[in-house]
């Protein structure tokens, strides 16, 4: 009889949840919620949703880049999270499709704690998380490719949930690409790109990847131009169905963000792991000319070429597919895009 793995090795299981923690919905603590949009858990406005095709509507429920960030002092916290499907992707882990990631403390500084993810099949996860027992800055990262419904957080009776440390940098770093941008494929979901180099620089973030479904469009570009930011990361190139149409909505795209935001700093990249022998290569010329148009204005504008972002040696082993990263690309990638990043902050790199 066919028996699930996590039965015969509890290493496999996420931890479950004891009794003993005091519970209540996230919304009724001093917890801050970041990189979604304004009390909910999407990613899109509510009064921009109406121009979103209907792929990019479920994509948006996804919480890709979303936080959950408290100061307690309890020495358990305890999760009750209930999902919105239980799906998954054959090529992705199911811990960075549907699960969260716990660090303790700031910043550069702030140390792993652990991953926690659902049964397969389930859309409640229902767990704990052990803690330092004192006062410490807690940060759960949400979900990359699953959507939540409630969060409760429970702490041991007596402990304290407070408001976080802010950010060093509180204006977010704004992220507009594709299924890489959203995350995919991730092992967990503080691994992405976006997710590393925000915490290296202390930053807050908003992932605005979209799998498929990012392709320069005009009404996207005038809600993210009236997002506060402190960047833009520009890396759609990878959803642009051809090279004829990345030259039609590129430099477009950007002119509207720069046309309200002209002293913004922007970090573009081509499409990661291109093939030079086709049209990535022409594709890749495109977003430089676009900064080189941008850079013609005035504007503070830095080019990342995808080519680099994985590296050379080992480069096979930074993809599951040869397009989506695994954790070692993502890794790689943030390697290759933090330069940029500190440059257009005013950070040193």
């Amino acid at each position: 009889m066919a028996r699930r793995l996590e039965e015969i090795d509890p290493n496999l299981r996420s931890v479950p949840l004891e009794d003993g923690l005091c519970f209540r919905d996230v919304g009724a603590t001093a917890a801050t919620i970041h990189g979604l949009a304004e009390g909910e858990y999407v990613r899109l406005s509510a009064h921009i949703r109406a121009l979103a095709s209907d792929k990019l509507l479920h994509l948006q429920t996804n919480t890709s880049g979303g936080r959950v960030r408290f100061v307690t002092d309890s020495r358990r916290l305890g999760i009750r999270l209930r999902l919105t499907d239980a799906d998954g992707l054959p090529h992705m882990a199911y811990s960075g499709y549907a699960g969260i990631d716990c660090y303790v403390g700031e910043g550069p500084g702030a140390r792993y704690v652990a991953t926690r993810w659902p049964a397969l099949g389930e859309t409640l996860l229902a767990t704990e998380i052990p803690l330092p027992g004192e006062k410490t800055l807690v940060t759960v990262y949400l979900p990359l490719y699953d959507g939540v419904r409630t969060l409760e957080l429970g702490v041991e009776p007596g402990a304290v949930i407070l408001p976080p440390t802010p950010y060093s940098i509180p204006k977010p770093i704004v992220f507009y690409g594709s299924s890489i941008t959203q995350g995919g494929c991730a092992g967990r979901p503080s691994n992405t790109y976006c997710a590393l180099v925000s915490r290296w620089l202390d930053s807050d973030f908003r992932c605005l990847g979209f799998s498929g479904c990012a392709k320069g469009e005009p009404w996207m570009a005038e809600y993210i131009a009236g997002l506060p930011m402190s960047c833009f990361v520009y890396d759609y190139d990878h959803n642009s169905t051809s090279p004829e149409n990345l030259r039609q909505t590129h430099r477009p795209f950007l002119e509207t963000i720069l046309a309200r935001n002209p002293a913004l700093p922007v970090v573009a990249l081509s499409k990661p792991n291109p093939d030079l022998t086709g049209p990535d290569l022409e594709r890749r010329e495109i977003v430089r000319e676009t900064c080189q148009w941008a850079q013609a204005q005035g504007a503070r504008i830095w080019f990342v070429d995808g080519d680099t972002l994985l590296g050379t040696e080992g480069r096979e082993n930074c993809t599951v597919d040869g397009i989506h990263p695994n954790d070692l690309g993502f890794w790689r990638m943030a390697k290759a895009v933090y330069p940029s990043l500190c440059a257009a902050l005013g950070r040193q790199a």
